[in-house]
């Protein structure tokens, strides 16, 4: 465990920058737009009407409200809700917000999977570590956890931090309303169960995406130059041949289940009942075999390889 410590430092000082200051600058970022927000909008009203005729000029919705700011005109929207939609539109504004840090999570997890073994060959960093008492299946699993587990919670830290922010912006809002801040804001949110399933969904996805993470360091620890055309065009090639053989692209569609994060759910659950419900299913039984074998191959590979 002291070498997988160690190593996992060395991850987090190398790769500091999209690790650490990438997700602080944009959640800082991010910060400031809603501050700006509150402190703009507080210097006008909102004022909307709004009419809808159906084409029976029978059923008709009009609707005209007054807000000293944007926050207090989403509170004076939410208050006239049942309890059911507030939960919903909280937790969707929430999940919102922290679109853009998972967004540039994913592309960071990516990247760095793709060129951690890589780039030891390249700057010829490996005889260094292969002199260290490291063995290669530490150094891989390593970086697996740097990437699947541990760069995801920098990042979902950000995430809450803006979540958190927009709680307390909707919080002061409510000063001088008769809107209750509990009943409003703080109750429908559910913040901690919400917290919870972004790590049930992170734990979740490093084992359905195993394949996709498995193959990236694979091709990491086996190309000679450029990995990003091995990680793609393998797959291409073979889902061409697949189209050309057996005209169903059987293989294209599991691989795009196992990689793009939110392929797997299915819309009219929840986020926890789709975990519940793949959990233990052949298809995340298929994904841990798959993905176990590729690391396997990928530790080979660093065990036989050399400078690029």
């Amino acid at each position: 465990m002291n070498q997988l410590s160690i190593l996992i430092r060395r991850e987090f000082w190398e790769n500091r920058n999209t690790f650490v200051l990438l997700p602080a600058i944009t959640t800082g970022f991010l910060l400031l737009m809603m501050l700006l927000t509150l402190l703009v909008s507080a210097t006008s009203s909102v004022d909307l009407n709004v009419e809808i005729q159906s084409s029976q000029d029978m059923e008709f919705f009009n609707d005209s409200m007054q807000a000293d700011n944007i926050y207090a005109f989403a509170l004076y929207q939410l208050e006239g809700r049942s309890t059911e939609e507030r939960v919903q539109y909280i937790n969707t504004g929430l999940q919102t917000l922290g679109g853009p840090l998972t967004g540039i999570l994913w592309f960071v997890m990516v990247f760095y999977l793709l060129d951690s073994l890589y780039s030891d060959r390249r700057d010829r960093s490996i005889f260094f570590w292969k002199s260290m008492p490291v063995s290669d299946a530490m150094t891989v699993i390593s970086k697996l956890v740097t990437g699947l587990w541990l760069v995801p919670l920098v990042y979902l830290l950000g995430v809450a931090l803006l979540q958190l922010a927009a709680m307390v912006m909707l919080s002061i809002a409510t000063l001088g309303t008769e809107i209750s801040m509990l009943e409003t804001v703080w109750g429908p949110a559910s913040l901690l169960s919400n917290w919870i399933q972004y790590l049930g969904a992170l734990l979740f996805y490093s084992l359905w995406a195993l394949p996709f993470f498995g193959w990236l360091i694979a091709v990491s620890a086996y190309a000679k130059s450029v990995p990003l055309v091995w990680v793609v065009g393998v797959p291409l090639a073979m889902t061409i041949v697949e189209r050309v053989v057996v005209d169903q692209p059987l293989f294209a569609s599991w691989m795009w289940d196992h990689m793009i994060p939110i392929s797997f759910l299915n819309m009219e659950q929840s986020v926890a009942d789709n975990i519940v419900n793949l959990l233990l299913s052949l298809q995340m039984l298929s994904a841990v075999v798959v993905g176990g074998v590729l690391i396997i191959i990928a530790i080979w590979l660093r065990g036989k390889a050399d400078e690029i």
